[in-house]
Formats: structure tokens, sequence, C-alpha cells
């Protein structure tokens, strides 16, 4: 039997779209570039992303409204 792979949540979309934490897979629904210092560090600004975490979620947010 195989094991299906689950997909980790991105952390900023929460889309699961992440096969590996830390690896700087790029979600493919919002872009985001899955970076452990800034999951770390949400306020980290100029990482693998040009945005901190914290407003890159915020204008996720509200480009879903």
């Amino acid at each position: 039997m195989t094991k299906k792979r689950q997909h980790l949540a991105c952390l900023c979309c929460g889309t699961h779209s992440i096969t590996r934490r830390g690896a700087y897979e790029i979600c493919a629904v919002c872009g985001w570039e899955d970076d452990l210092a800034q999951a770390k560090d949400p306020d980290l600004r100029g990482g693998a992303n040009r945005q901190s975490l914290n407003e890159a979620r915020a204008q996720w947010r509200a480009g879903q409204d």
C-alpha cells in the first residue's frame, strides 16, 4: 500500500500546498515562499519574502473579503 503524502498548510493563506516545511517551497495559491526564519519571527521583513509573514497574511485576508 502506498502512503499518500499529506500537504502542510501555507503559513500565509492556509491552503494545504506545502510538502515540506522550511524547504523554501512557493505556495501555488498565494505566492508565499515558506521560510523558517519568517515562520519563527512573523514580523521579520526581508527573509525569503519582501513582506513579513504578518503583513502578507493581512494582505491575503484583505483580498479575500
